[in-house]
C-alpha cells in the first residue's frame, strides 16, 4: 500500500501551534503526575495559591482546546489529501485511530492516567459522520456542542456554591501517585466513561478545526485584518474574566481552583483562540523559520508528549514521595528545563531522520507498509503529521 505524501505541501504553521501546544499542555500534566495538582489536594496557599492562579489563568484549559481544535483540521487535511492520491481515506482515518486508541490505553495505564489521546481517538470516529457537511453546518454543531458544555459546567459550578458543596466539587481523586493497577481502575471506572460528558466539549472543539480547514483559516495569507480583530477581541475578553478570578484570589485566604473553574474553563476558549491568532499573526510578518523551534515539536508531538510521561516518570522514581511535596514554582522549573531538552532533542532528531519514533509506527500502521524513517543525502526534506495529523 502506497503512503500518503504531504512533502511541501505540509502546512507549517499547523506545526507551529502543536508544537506551542505540545509544549504548553506539559505544563498542565507536570502537577497531576506528580501529585501536586487538584486531583490531589482542594485548596493552595502561598507561592503555591500564586502559581496556581498563573497556570488557571494561562494553562488550564487553553492547550487541550488547541490540540483538540487541531485535530479536527488535521483530520479534514488527511482526508484531503488521501483523496486527492486516490487512496481509501475513511478506512486509513479509521485504523489510524484504532492505532491511535491503543497508544491511548496503554499510555493511561502504564504512564499517565490523564491521557488525551484515547479520548480523541474514540471521538475521531465521530468526525466521519462530518466530513461532507457544509461548513456552516460544521461550524453550527461545533458552536452548539462547545457552548453547551461551557453552559452545564458554568451552571453546576455555581450551583454548587450557591448550595455550599464547594467541598464535594473539590474532592481529590487521588490521596497518592497512583500506580499502574490504580491507573487501570482509574481508567475503567471514570476515564472511558468520561469520554461521554467531555465529550460534548471535545467533538464541538474538533468540529470548529474542521470548519477551518473546510474554510482554509491556516492557508494564505488572506484575513489579515479579522485575524487581528479576534486576537485582541479574545484577549479583551479573557482580560474580562481575569478579573473576578483575580478578585477571588485576592479576597480568599487559600486558593480553591474548582470553585471558579468556570471562568478557568472559559478563558480556556478564549486564551486558546488568542493564543492561535498571536502565533498566526507571527508567522505571516516574521516567517515560520522564525518558529522553527515549535514546529520541530510539532512534528514530532506525538513522540514529545508520551517523552513528557516517560520522563515524568523517571523523575518520579527517583525522587518518590518528595515529589508531591515540592512547591509549584519548581514544578514549573522542570517543565522549562525538559521543555528545553525536548526542543532541541526534535531539532537534532529531524536533521537525522523524517519524522518521530512514535509517529513512525503509527504512520506504518496506518498504512501497512514501512516508511522511510532516517534521512539520506538525496531524499527530499519531508516531515510526517505529527499529533493529529
Amino acid at each position: 500500500m502506497n503512503t500518503l505524501q504531504t512533502g511541501s505541501s505540509r502546512i507549517e504553521s499547523l506545526d507551529v501551534i502543536r508544537g506551542f501546544a505540545v509544549l504548553g499542555i506539559f505544563f498542565v500534566n507536570v502537577p497531576e503526575m506528580i501529585g501536586s495538582g487538584i486531583s490531589f489536594q482542594p485548596s493552595y496557599s502561598g507561592s503555591d495559591a500564586a502559581v496556581r492562579l498563573l497556570y488557571d489563568m494561562f494553562f488550564q484549559t487553553k492547550f487541550y482546546s488547541i490540540f483538540a481544535f487541531l485535530f479536527g483540521l488535521s483530520f479534514y487535511f488527511f482526508m484531503q489529501r488521501a483523496e486527492q492520491q486516490g487512496m481509501p481515506a475513511r478506512r486509513l482515518f479509521s485504523r489510524r485511530l484504532g492505532i491511535l486508541l491503543l497508544i491511548g490505553l496503554f499510555h493511561a495505564v502504564l504512564l499517565w492516567y490523564g491521557d488525551i489521546l484515547y479520548t480523541y481517538a474514540l471521538l475521531g470516529f465521530l468526525l466521519l459522520l462530518f466530513y461532507r457537511r457544509s461548513s456552516k453546518t460544521v461550524l453550527v454543531w461545533g458552536v452548539v456542542l462547545t457552548g453547551l458544555y461551557a453552559a452545564v459546567v458554568s451552571l453546576l459550578i455555581l450551583l454548587m456554591n450557591g448550595l455550599g458543596m464547594s467541598a464535594e466539587l473539590s474532592s481529590p481523586e487521588f490521596a497518592d501517585v497512583p500506580g499502574w493497577k490504580e491507573r487501570a481502575v482509574y481508567l475503567l471506572g471514570d476515564g472511558l466513561p468520561n469520554v461521554l460528558f467531555i465529550g460534548i466539549e471535545v467533538l464541538g472543539l474538533f468540529l470548529l478545526g474542521l470548519h477551518a480547514g473546510k474554510k482554509g483559516w491556516l492557508e494564505g495569507d488572506a484575513g489579515a485584518k479579522p485575524l487581528r480583530v479576534t486576537q485582541w477581541t479574545a484577549l479583551l475578553l479573557s482580560g474580562l474574566l481575569f478579573i473576578p478570578m483575580l478578585r477571588y484570589y485576592f479576597s480568599h485566604e487559600s486558593y480553591t481552583p474548582m470553585e471558579i473553574f468556570h471562568l478557568t474553563h472559559l478563558s480556556g476558549k478564549t486564551m486558546a483562540v488568542f493564543y492561535i491568532c498571536t502565533l498566526l499573526r507571527l508567522i505571516r510578518r516574521y516567517g515560520a523559520q522564525r518558529l522553527e523551534d515549535f514546529a520541530a515539536v510539532g512534528r514530532t508531538a506525538l513522540s514529545n508528549y508520551l517523552a513528557q510521561s516517560l520522563l515524568t516518570w523517571a523523575a518520579l522514581l527517583a525522587l518518590g514521595d518528595a515529589a508531591a511535596d515540592l512547591p509549584l514554582w519548581a514544578g514549573a522549573v522542570y517543565c522549562i528545563v525538559v521543555s528545553l531538552l525536548l526542543t532541541f532533542g526534535s531539532r537534532l532528531w529531524l536533521l537525522r531522520f523524517r519524522m518521530g519514533p512514535a509517529e513512525w509506527l503509527w504512520r506504518a500502521g496506518t498504512y501497512g507498509t514501512l516508511p522511510p524513517f532516517a534521512r539520506t543525502p538525496k531524499a527530499p526534506s519531508t516531515h510526517s503529521g505529527g499529533l493529529g495529523h
